[in-house]
């Protein structure tokens, strides 16, 4: 009887190793032919302050903003964001835009089939706007008063939510156990208005 219960004990776990391998066989991924891109999305845009909504506007008044970004790997692999740089702007009448934030993340894994959410906080003053206006010849060829007129303007509608924010940015991202397979270089962009505290 003891014999019979050994050789039984001995096939269960024979049985059990095997399909436990080939178990194990079926969870292996292929080899990606290409990588996918990397999807970036603005998950959401967080005002964190008030800006008075009418002038006198002190030279240290500030806008402060928190950016937040949902970075989607849909490859079947470990993706290396090797470098993700964006440029935040505001209209202001010219196709360039003002730059009110430009920020860049450290190197960053994301895993297989994973996603990643990364922010990016920042502060606008609204004594360096003036400069910006000056140098960028926004002044309604009026030179100094123009550019401080326009920049309460400017400043008034970003305190009333009137103007549109414009994001552009590249990402780059690898795939580091496929190294033959390359690196990809994208570009992304997108539009908000400042959302109301």
């Amino acid at each position: 009887m003891e014999k019979k219960a050994m050789i039984l004990l001995m096939a269960m776990v024979f049985g059990l190793g095997v399909l436990g391998c080939a178990g194990e066989k079926s969870l292996v991924k292929p080899t990606p032919a290409q990588i996918l891109p990397v999807k970036v999305k603005v998950d959401s845009i967080e005002r964190l302050n008030a800006i008075p909504a009418k002038p006198p506007y002190q030279a240290t008044d500030v806008l402060v903003y928190r950016v937040n970004f949902r970075l989607t790997n849909p490859n079947n692999a470990l993706a290396k964001v090797e470098d993700f740089y964006f440029e935040a702007k505001v209209e202001d009448g010219t196709p360039q835009k003002t730059i009110v934030q430009a920020a860049s993340m450290p190197s960053l894994l994301i895993p297989a089939s994973g996603e990643t959410l990364w922010s990016s906080v920042d502060i606008f003053v609204y004594g360096g706007v003036l400069g910006a206006f000056i140098t960028r010849g926004l002044d309604a060829g009026e030179g100094m008063k123009g550019a401080i007129r326009m920049r309460e303007e400017f400043w008034t509608d970003l305190g009333a939510d009137k103007r549109k924010f414009f994001i552009d940015g590249n990402i780059t991202y690898s795939l580091p156990d496929y190294p033959k397979l390359g690196t990809v270089r994208d570009q992304f962009k997108s539009e908000f208005t400042m959302p109301k505290l």
